[in-house]
């Protein structure tokens, strides 16, 4: 309920300085219901607003664990669906509660790079996301903003079309070496970096033909 309060009460401002175009929403409609893994590059702490408000209300998030240090803020961040994470060693509580989380059918909104990369030229995916998608098989929906989010500053963020891993050859169903998540972490990376360069028009052709598909198979 405080989760829905909050965002309720921030939703206005979000709209009004952080303006952003969203393509893609529909993609969200096939991963209703199922485990699904919300994979976004990640250039400043307003990402996570503006995706929580506009695209993954009841997302869960890692986030790092000095952030929970204080407890009024970790309280709120724990009810805006954020969790913590030891990234300077192997935080087993933690990868046991994203897998939990997958394997009840939830969302989770993960940055793939690891930690925010300011206007990158292109997206460099780390393991971690790969890991926790093969071993509970569940959707992975890249997204990107078009630029850094800034207050008052016009952004777009696309989203692609979700997928699994197991629907590629070269990736061996439940294998995580890491020969195999570094080929499925290259899979993911060239989606997001196709995100972020393709022109609006191209993408808005692909999105139009993905619905024309998905109309005659059902």
């Amino acid at each position: 309920m405080l989760l829905w309060i909050c965002l309720i009460l921030i939703f206005p401002f979000v709209l009004i300085f952080f303006p952003t175009k969203i393509y893609g929403k529909k993609y969200l409609k096939k991963t209703k219901k199922n485990a699904t893994i919300l994979a976004s590059n990640h250039q400043s702490n307003n990402d996570v607003i503006i995706l929580k408000a506009r695209v993954c209300p009841n997302a869960k998030i890692m986030s790092k664990d000095t952030l929970f240090k204080n407890k009024f803020g970790g309280f709120f961040l724990k009810k805006f669906g954020a969790y913590p994470v030891n990234r300077g060693g192997n935080d087993i509580v933690a990868i046991k509660n994203t897998l939990k989380i997958l394997k009840n059918n939830k969302q989770l909104l993960l940055f793939p790079e690891g930690t925010r990369m300011k206007n990158a030229d292109e997206i460099n995916v780390k393991n971690g996301l790969s890991l926790f998608a093969i071993k509970t098989d569940c959707y992975v929906v890249p997204m990107c903003f078009r630029k850094n989010t800034m207050p008052f500053v016009f952004n777009k963020l696309l989203i692609g079309k979700p997928f699994k891993f197991s629907e590629y050859a070269e990736i061996e169903a439940g294998k995580t070496d890491k020969e195999t998540l570094e080929k499925a972490s290259n899979i993911l990376q060239e989606k997001m970096n196709h995100l972020k360069s393709i022109n609006i028009k191209d993408y808005k052709k692909e999105y139009k033909e993905y619905k024309k598909s998905s109309k005659n198979s059902n």
